[in-house]
């Protein structure tokens, strides 16, 4: 089973990276899915579905559980569990690749990207000019996909939707490193400021993936 790597992270995170290789059928051997989420899935075409059927069983190997446990979707789209309430729980999937985080302790968000060149066309609308500075350097096509990565995990661990990329959430600068390095952002939502950090890695295939928690 392609199983990329799962990981423990600090303060009861765990992560996982799951390559799709398989087809729908071997997903439906290993378990079924519930009734709400049978109607998602059947209004779904091609590609989304094995990207759909490999996140769920990603989280189901994340979870440790003996038997899957169905995921369901807030009014804003967020997956959550029904039966755990207290988890905190993001997904994220790019062509070959399904990414999961799960937390006991904080809201998180996961973001999983190919890079690609059309990145450049989109970062003037997305990105503030001080995220666009510090981003300009050799690596600019991996820093733009990382800044990318960042808000969108961003917007998945606050999970009530409104968000203004560009506006309301601020990437603090970082360095380029390979394969990894460190993160920290914030958010700014009706006078409120929310402040997150993780972890971008970059994965085979020329994938990155980026993490993080809310910090309390």
């Amino acid at each position: 089973m392609p199983l990329i790597f799962k990981e423990n992270l600090l303060e009861n995170n765990l992560w996982g990276i799951w390559e799709i290789k398989e087809e729908e059928d071997w997903f439906f051997n290993q378990w079924q899915l519930s009734p709400e989420e049978n109607l998602h899935f059947n209004k779904l075409k091609g590609r989304k579905r094995l990207e759909y059927m490999s996140s769920r069983h990603l989280v189901h190997l994340l979870t440790g559980l003996n038997h899957r446990m169905p995921i369901h979707t807030d009014l804003a789209g967020k997956p959550i569990f029904l039966w755990d309430p207290n988890s905190h729980l993001s997904i994220s999937h790019s062509h070959q690749y399904a990414a999961a985080i799960l937390s006991k302790t904080s809201k998180v968000g996961i973001d999983i990207q190919l890079i690609v060149p059309q990145m450049q066309k989109v970062a003037k609308r997305v990105f503030s000019l001080t995220e666009l500075s510090f981003a300009s350097t050799e690596n600019e096509l991996e820093m733009l996909h990382i800044l990318w990565g960042i808000k969108e995990a961003v917007y998945k661990a606050f999970g009530l939707g409104g968000i203004d990329f560009k506006n309301q959430i601020s990437v603090y600068p970082f360095i380029y490193q390979y394969p990894k390095g460190n993160i920290k952002a914030d958010l700014i939502k009706e006078n409120l400021i929310f402040s997150y950090s993780g972890t971008y890695q970059f994965l085979p295939e020329g994938y990155v993936s980026v993490y993080l928690n809310e910090e309390t």
